[in-house]
């Protein structure tokens, strides 16, 4: 009831100087004509973190586009809250690297490598695969500005490369490949857990599991099975790839997290938010596997954040004496927490609602998490092997330590 009365009220200190225009009681008319603004204004209010920082708007601002009206409440610090709107072109379902050419023919020339490709998605079904190099896109090359024409749309016809060597001159070279016809970009729900594998290494079985986000109700469940299976081969160490990693629910990483920590800390600290209200306290809790004396793996990336970053952190700090190793790029560095809140007219606000803090009780980093050990997947530059192939660059080098001890690099 206090919420309701302090929406009211706001919208009527607002309008009262257009209400009473020409005596005339239009009072009706301006909630109407505001509604959207005032759903996202009281919102804001309630959940947002930085609210008592939050910008004033002015009378004139409530009758702007929700998506302009929603920016101008947010302060300057935050980059990480964000509007959607009612109508999204979806996704072709696939992250790229676009790059000058690799080869250096024609510097002007931009292709796009692709890294990871969602199942079952439009780029998926054309054909596109991880390691695809795309050089072109409805008849017209690949230029700087490309990356967004890549990303959803209208059906499309993607022109597609190959780099080849010659043996006799001892040189790489571009070879047209196949254009492949792609349907229009879609709204897509990503596989949580896109791969979980047994890698035979010289040194013994290497469990590697994919994390493409932690969200979905049957997270724990699959998550379970998997280490289950990790157990069941008696794996000598553990790989959790989270490289492509940027969503995920607090209560999913925590489940992953016990798994991973000794079971002395069933119940101990894994995670808190701290925002507008009380702290809201996340603790590790018993799981019916436990794998805390495995040598354990974390690859992340720029694209790895928020709850992913979570569980690195978290699981790292609690390890104590239990190797933990890192390897990868840095990543991201989204240390507050944003959630969904779906409003009655079509769009979503998504606000900075708390700071993450991890296992330690220190907030995540703000710039991100930097590797053990970094290494790039782009450094090769002209080959990206699959995901699970021990040829893939960084598995590659990850098996190199399993068995040496050190990385090649370090010889």
């Amino acid at each position: 009831m206090k919420k309701s009365f302090s929406y009211m009220f706001m919208s009527m200190l607002i309008a009262l100087p257009l209400l009473l225009s020409c005596g005339e009681d239009r009072t009706h008319e301006y909630l109407e004509m505001t509604e959207e603004n005032q759903w996202t204004y009281s919102t804001m209010e309630d959940v947002y973190l930085w609210a008592g920082e939050m910008n004033a708007p002015d009378r004139k601002s409530f009758f702007g586009t929700t998506s302009k009206f929603f920016s101008s409440l947010l302060v300057k610090k935050d980059k990480v809250s964000f509007f959607t709107d009612s109508v999204s072109e979806g996704s072709y379902g696939f992250k790229f690297s676009l790059v000058r050419d690799p080869l250096g023919e024609v510097m002007s020339r931009y292709y796009a490598l692709v890294l990871y490709v969602e199942p079952g998605s439009p780029a998926h079904s054309a054909g596109i695969r991880r390691g695809t190099w795309i050089s072109g896109i409805d008849g017209k090359n690949l230029n700087s500005s490309s990356g967004k024409q890549l990303q959803s749309g209208a059906a499309a016809m993607v022109a597609t490369s190959i780099i080849d060597y010659d043996d006799e001159n001892e040189k790489y070279f571009w070879v047209q490949g196949d254009t492949l016809s792609m349907q229009h970009s879609v709204a897509l729900e990503s596989r949580a857990i896109f791969m979980d594998t047994l890698l035979d290494m010289r040194s013994g079985k290497t469990g590697y599991l994919v994390c493409r986000n932690m969200n979905g109700t049957s997270f724990a469940d699959d998550v379970q099975k998997t280490m289950l299976g990790f157990a069941a081969a008696d794996v000598t160490d553990i790989i959790i790839d989270l490289r492509y990693c940027s969503e995920g629910t607090i209560e999913n990483a925590a489940t992953l997290a016990s798994i991973l920590v000794p079971q002395t800390l069933n119940g101990n600290l894994f995670a808190t938010l701290k925002g507008k209200g009380d702290d809201v306290i996340y603790n590790y809790a018993e799981q019916p596997v436990n794998l805390s004396d495995k040598r354990l793996f974390f690859i992340i990336g720029n694209e790895t954040k928020g709850i992913a970053e979570l569980l690195v952190e978290s699981v790292n700090a609690s390890r104590g004496m239990h190797d933990v190793i890192i390897v990868g790029t840095k990543s991201a560095g989204a240390n507050v927490l944003t959630r969904n809140y779906m409003s009655p007219f079509g769009f979503s606000i998504n606000p900075a609602v708390a700071v993450i803090q991890a296992s330690d009780g220190e907030d995540l980093q703000a710039e991100g998490i930097a590797p053990d050990y970094p290494l790039n997947e782009l450094e090769e530059g002209k080959y990206v092997y699959p995901l699970g192939n021990r040829q893939e660059y960084i598995l590659r080098n990850l098996e190199y330590f399993i068995i040496n001890g050190f990385m090649p690099q370090e010889q």
